[in-house]
């Protein structure tokens, strides 16, 4: 009997970067806002059960009238989402009861993603505990100290570049949230890491971009 899955989807930015006035998960890729095409992706996967969503609070009926028109039916909830993406995901987890196996966290402005890289992710925090998609750096990788001089030269066989999705044991990542003196970071895998947790790596893919800037919208619509 496969897990029972809750995917959580932060997508509560405003997306600055992108230069847009229009809020970042209704920025429109290809005639589809950009939380939609991302949204699309989970709810096809029979994988996953059931789907939180973390908006900014101002634009949560907006995003509930757009989910209902685009006839998704995995999406149980949209809550409002916290100042950083540690709290939107912190919000959301709240709301995952413990009859979930799995909680699957996956960004808002990553519409790329495969059903493979999903169903993977799953089965290996299902075996695991914790498991991230990342993909291995191909260039050559230096770590700089406070000056701007070269430290070392990393062996760039051995660094990879997390995405998401990242799936983890709910009660494992429940911990690592609530965990005394857990401070917000830029992915839920460091969190689990912090509490000494192993996270298994899934191989990603390069298109599986996350689109933040002006040109990663372009390529978004040179992919599609």
């Amino acid at each position: 009997m496969r897990p029972r899955v809750a995917a959580i989807v932060p997508a509560a930015g405003y997306g600055k970067r992108l230069g847009s006035k229009t809020k970042k998960p209704f920025v429109l890729v290809k005639g589809l806002p950009l939380v939609i095409r991302t949204l699309k992706k989970l709810d096809s996967s029979s994988a996953i059960d059931t789907i939180i969503v973390a908006a900014e609070r101002a634009c949560i009926g907006r995003l509930e009238r757009l989910i209902k028109r685009s006839g998704l039916n995995k999406v149980g909830a949209v809550l409002a989402g916290g100042d950083t993406r540690f709290g939107s995901v912190r919000n959301c987890l709240q709301a995952v009861d413990d009859s979930f196996d799995i909680v699957l966290v996956h960004d808002g402005a990553r519409p790329f993603v495969e059903d493979s890289m999903i169903r993977s992710c799953i089965e290996k925090a299902y075996k695991y505990g914790a498991s991230i998609v990342a993909v291995q750096e191909s260039d050559t990788v230096k770590l700089a100290d406070k000056d701007l001089f070269v430290d070392k030269t990393l062996d760039r066989k051995r660094v990879y570049r997390a995405q998401t999705p990242q799936a983890f044991r709910t009660g494992l990542l429940k911990k690592a949230y609530s965990a005394k003196g857990s401070k917000p970071m830029t992915d839920d895998s460091g969190l689990v890491e912090a509490l000494g947790n192993k996270v298994k790596i899934v191989e990603g893919s390069y298109r599986n971009i996350k689109i933040t800037t002006k040109e990663d919208l372009h390529w978004a619509e040179v992919l599609l």
